[in-house]
């Protein structure tokens, strides 16, 4: 005979694809699975909540790894929003940077010389690379369209203004995300289990947060001891940081939490 695998798997299994139809377009099927689930859940003595913690830890458990990688090429002088930003989508992720002396080997760069290492589970890493390179292009391509608005104004304002917008827009950028992560973490979120989309509540979110933080916090203290995590934007100001605020909020951030690390984000 063939092995009939773990009952509580199964079980977890069966209750998900249930929670995943609840929030089906269809009403009457959503309708229906909503009394389904209500009469498995009492069937096993427990909550909708306690439910959604269990699927939540199990995705945890098999997909936090922490790791490690390089974001950019060695600089000795790099773009303040590029920092921030980069700070700002690992944290949305549950990560970390370190603007390390060392390359990969271990080997100490030239003196002044810095580079970017991102501390994230395995998981997450193509995300934060393609969500940091999608971020930052939106940057650039707002600059130039802000240039050719008034190209006269712009040369006439110099550096300083060019450089507050890009700030500007970091900020905005930074501030969204953080607002994104709270509000998750206060309504809940939806996570694609057995491809059917789960809503978790907003506690099983805070919790997995809370897990993923710590794998990756322990990851980072081990492999660089304790460090400031704090990454602070300083200087923008006048004309161009209220430009760059403007442009940073024309970007869009929408994403969809997919298996596979899957992504979707909407065009600005």
């Amino acid at each position: 005979t063939q092995p009939r695998g773990n009952p509580m798997s199964r079980s977890l299994n069966v209750l998900s694809k249930i929670l995943g139809l609840t929030a089906s377009t269809n009403p009457n099927e959503a309708a229906a699975a909503e009394a389904k689930l209500e009469q498995q859940l009492a069937a096993r003595g427990i909550s909708r909540e306690q439910l959604e913690q269990q699927l939540d830890m199990q995705t945890v458990e098999e997909n936090i790894e922490a790791t490690s990688f390089r974001y950019g090429d060695p600089y000795k002088r790099i773009d303040p929003a590029t920092q921030y930003i980069i700070s700002a989508v690992a944290h949305f992720y549950n990560g970390s940077i370190v603007f390390c002396v060392r390359d990969e080997d271990g080997n100490r760069f030239e003196r002044g010389t810095r580079q970017i290492d991102v501390m994230c589970s395995k998981a997450r890493q193509i995300e934060i690379q393609i969500y940091t390179d999608y971020i930052l292009q939106a940057l650039d391509d707002k600059w130039a369209a802000h240039c050719k608005q008034d190209p006269f104004m712009v040369a006439m304002k110099g550096a300083k203004y060019r450089n507050d917008f890009r700030k500007g827009f970091a900020e905005d950028i930074h501030n969204r995300l953080h607002k994104m992560k709270r509000e998750e973490q206060q309504n809940g979120r939806q996570l694609q289990i057995a491809d059917k989309t789960v809503n978790q509540s907003a506690l099983a979110v805070v919790e997995s947060n809370k897990t993923e933080k710590a794998i990756i916090q322990k990851y980072k203290d081990d492999k660089y001891g304790k460090l400031p995590s704090k990454t602070r934007l300083t200087g923008a100001g006048g004309d161009g940081r209220n430009s760059g605020l403007a442009a940073g909020s024309s970007v869009g951030l929408n994403r969809q939490v997919a298996g596979g690390g899957q992504k979707q984000l909407s065009g600005y």
